[in-house]
């Protein structure tokens, strides 16, 4: 079993690499009129995924949703629920959550 500091240590440098690697939003707005999450990523990069395709209740209010986990995490306080960015991007830039 390796040391504390080094799991530590290791543990940064594979978040390092994330960050480098992996798409993070660093601002996260839903437009109500279109009915989409629209993520602003680091970059100047933009991506708006259908609220339908997320799976989310159709009546849920996601004004109020956040961006958190240094931009790897969107969280929608009224429902509770939560997000991994990296992974809803590579889902939309595949067609899966086409609307």
């Amino acid at each position: 079993m390796e040391p504390l500091d080094e799991a530590i240590a290791r543990a940064f440098e594979r978040g390092e690499a994330l960050r480098r690697r992996e798409p993070r939003a660093v601002a996260a707005r839903y437009d109500r009129v279109l009915r989409r999450l629209v993520l602003s990523l680091q970059g100047d990069g933009e991506i708006a995924i259908p609220v339908a395709a997320l799976g989310l209740p159709e009546e849920a209010d996601l004004s109020d949703v956040r961006v958190e986990g240094g931009g790897f995490d969107l969280y929608f306080p009224s429902l509770d629920e939560g997000a991994y960015i990296p992974d809803l991007c590579r889902a939309a830039i595949e067609h899966r959550l086409a609307a």
